[in-house]
């Protein structure tokens, strides 16, 4: 009888202890993607600040799949977790649907037209 309840308890511990780890990861995981999708937004937005002010900018960066796309001057950038948008004083029509990777972006200036070529 005390066998199995010895059992039991280290049983139980031992699923307290995995249900523990296991809610921990998932959070961890949900906060890194939140963090690396604000980074990427943030270097494509600066990208485009750069290419208002020089007429150019340029950057290879790890993008997870997600859309960016430019309409009346809102720039948005948007996943399956978040959605984020940066205002501009320039013109911009356009619209990527890009797959989770490494992508070189492109932004361009001229005549206040904000343009974005990706590969």
């Amino acid at each position: 009888m005390a066998e199995i309840l010895e059992y039991t308890l280290v049983f139980l511990v031992s699923t307290l202890f995995i249900s523990g780890s296991v809610a921990t990861y998932n959070t961890f995981s949900s906060w890194a993607s939140e963090l690396q999708f604000h980074e990427a937004f943030s270097v494509i937005s600066g990208l485009a600040t750069q290419a208002l002010s020089n007429g150019s900018s340029r950057a290879t960066i790890i993008l997870p799949t997600s859309t960016i796309q430019c309409h009346d001057g809102s720039l948005t950038f948007s996943s399956k977790l978040s959605s984020a948008s940066q205002s501009f004083s320039a013109n911009c029509s356009f619209s990527f649907n890009l797959e989770g990777g490494a992508h070189t972006l492109a932004f361009t200036e001229e005549s206040t037209q904000l343009s974005l070529s990706v590969t």
